[in-house]
């Protein structure tokens, strides 16, 4: 019986597809830990997949806390889903950086923003991949990146396998979203699009774009994109790279350097609202109760399975990863095997791939040579980044900014003053650096 933690065990858009997976497709023999910083949600998802394993025969124990360090012990595997957006924290970036006339650099991913968000994050992420790798040595961890929260996957991913000896996956729902996003864009039916997508995690691009009949629509989506006003950042990256920048929504103006066209502040989104937060929680326990088989726990688990990302299955990655069925994974985050050009071996890219039990595959998918330099210099910052927030090194963090290409034309040592402030305010936060 495999032990699994899930960390983030009532993560909207991952949770229904763990579920799913495990006790009613597969049907598992698991010990399952359900971990989530809201004790109702970790026990109503623990209940909930308590009843989905009872009606369809699964043989599963399950636990349930807010403590992830109480889990780790001898885990065959963790599976990391929290969005982990501290907004407190992001609005005290938001007020310090508007101090000093730099609100545009209030960002969750790239230049200053971004860095002290990595520094929270992967303060964090360090500590669980430091414990694995003293309790499960063994246990692969796969981190999810639903795209709307405050987890840099790339650097989460850097962290936790280059510099803390831990198995390392990322997996995020990038294709399936930007297919929403076209499919609404070009009025044709999602279900019409074939689509791949690769790069870097949040700064990823169309590299495929037809029907299913095999018609090109790429030259027709660049050129409408070109022409439409409400397009103009898509627009600008057509005409810099020769490239369709993937994602929900167009986010990756966040590791560039500033323009006209970039939004003057980057506006936190979700992509649920309590309203919907509160729904899962009724729905869980509409499910607890009557279980999957009656009318209302069938409409209830109809409701929740409608909810997640259909794509993104981490439990395929791990019954790949253990020999028992390989995968193909829209994208994965993984360390580069010249599947992405580019970027220097063993630097985390995002890429179709193929699981087995001998390894991953990334699927050689060619991007525009415009972005070559790019995604190779994003790739080191990346780097940089999660071997300054995982050890505390200082010079490991200037490296980053000097680099960064978010923070062009902002001086170096200015640059350098402003953090210093604002890791100050936040030192209980960032106990490396401290």
């Amino acid at each position: 019986m495999k032990k699994i933690v899930i960390a983030g065990a009532g993560a909207y858009h991952f949770a229904p597809a763990i579920f799913e997976d495990l006790f009613v497709r597969y049907r598992m023999p698991v010990e399952v830990w359900m971990v989530d910083a809201d004790l109702d949600m970790a026990e109503l998802s623990a209940r909930g997949a308590q009843a989905l394993a009872r009606g369809f025969g699964c043989e599963a124990r399950f636990y349930y806390t807010t403590q992830l360090k109480k889990c780790i012990f001898s885990a065959d595997a963790v599976i990391f889903c929290a969005d982990f957006l501290d907004e407190e924290a992001w609005n005290q970036d938001l007020k310090a950086l508007e101090e000093v006339g730099l609100y545009k650099q209030a960002r969750l991913r790239g230049g200053i923003g971004g860095a002290m968000q990595t520094m929270r994050v992967l303060d964090f992420i360090t500590d669980l991949a430091t414990q694995m790798a003293e309790e499960c040595p063994d246990a692969p961890l796969i981190i999810c990146d639903s795209g709307f929260g405050g987890v840099q996957l790339a650097r989460a991913c850097e962290c936790a396998q280059r510099f803390c000896g831990v198995r390392t996956l990322g997996i995020s729902g990038v294709t399936e979203q930007t297919r929403k996003r076209l499919a609404l864009y070009l009025n044709i039916k999602e279900e019409e699009l074939d689509i791949t997508c690769a790069g870097l995690n949040n700064f990823s691009w169309v590299t495929r774009l037809c029907d299913k009949q095999g018609h090109d629509l790429m030259k027709r989506c660049k050129k409408e994109m070109q022409e439409d006003p409400r397009e103009e950042l898509s627009a600008q990256y057509i005409d810099w790279y020769d490239a369709i920048p993937a994602g929900a929504r167009v986010m990756l103006y966040e590791l560039l350097a500033d323009t006209e066209k970039s939004p003057k502040k980057t506006v936190l989104l979700s992509g649920i609202g309590l309203a919907d937060y509160e729904l899962r929680k009724r729905n869980l326990a509409m499910l607890s109760v009557h279980g999957p088989l009656s009318p209302k726990g069938l409409e209830a688990w109809s409701q929740i399975r409608q909810s997640g990302l259909s794509s993104a299955r981490p439990i395929e990655v791990l019954r790949a990863l253990w020999g028992e069925e390989d995968c193909h994974v829209d994208n994965l985050s993984m360390p580069c095997d010249g599947a992405v050009e580019g970027v220097a071996p063993g630097r985390f890219v995002e890429c179709p791939a193929v699981i087995t039990r001998d390894g991953v595959r990334g699927e050689y998918t060619e991007l525009p040579v415009e972005l070559h330099d790019l995604m190779g210099q994003l790739s080191l910052v990346n780097m940089l980044y999660a071997e300054a927030a995982s050890t505390g090194s200082r010079a490991a963090l200037r490296e980053a900014m000097e680099i960064d290409p978010a923070l062009m034309g902002i001086d170096l040592l200015y640059t350098e003053g402003v953090l210093s402030d604002m890791m100050e305010a936040q030192k209980e936060k960032l106990k490396r650096f401290f």
